[in-house]
């Protein structure tokens, strides 16, 4: 006599395979070590986060002792119409004439020389800078929000 409470057992289906190691393969995602940090992202932590705070949300640890308060570097393109300002920033985060005097930011320059990169524009065009400042430029692009 077959008991009531319990069901029959079904063989898995194709598709349920197919779920059962997707949803596996997500869940082993996460264990694996993580990826190491891109060189911008890493010299933005060397350089900037102790003013602009790790999330560059102008909130590091020494921007309250600041006369001038850092910006938040996420709304930069908002900022300027919806436009990432690629020579801008990079002119700002590499140094330009008064910024040093009028000690908005300290002079990064000789910490960013190095090989010169083209980097792309959004609108097609490209700028040529130094690798390292096209890597922690690239990086304060990719962390725009609307």
């Amino acid at each position: 006599m077959r008991d009531p409470l319990r069901r029959p057992i079904r063989p898995i289906r194709p598709v349920g395979l197919a779920l059962l190691t997707l949803a596996s393969g997500v869940l082993l995602a996460g264990c694996g070590p993580k990826p190491a940090p891109s060189p911008g992202a890493a010299a933005y932590q060397d350089y900037c986060a102790i003013c602009h705070g790790s999330r560059a949300l102008g909130d590091g640890p020494i921007a309250p002792e600041l006369e001038v308060p850092p910006p938040d570097l996420t709304l930069i393109s908002t900022r300027n119409g919806g436009v990432f300002p690629l020579r801008a920033v990079a002119d700002t985060v590499y140094g330009f004439s008064g910024k040093h005097e009028a000690d908005l930011m300290p002079e990064f320059s000789p910490l960013l020389d190095g090989p010169d990169v083209s980097v792309p524009r959004a609108d097609g065009g490209e700028e040529v800078m130094p690798m390292r400042l096209a890597e922690v430029v690239t990086y304060l692009e990719s962390l725009q929000r609307p």
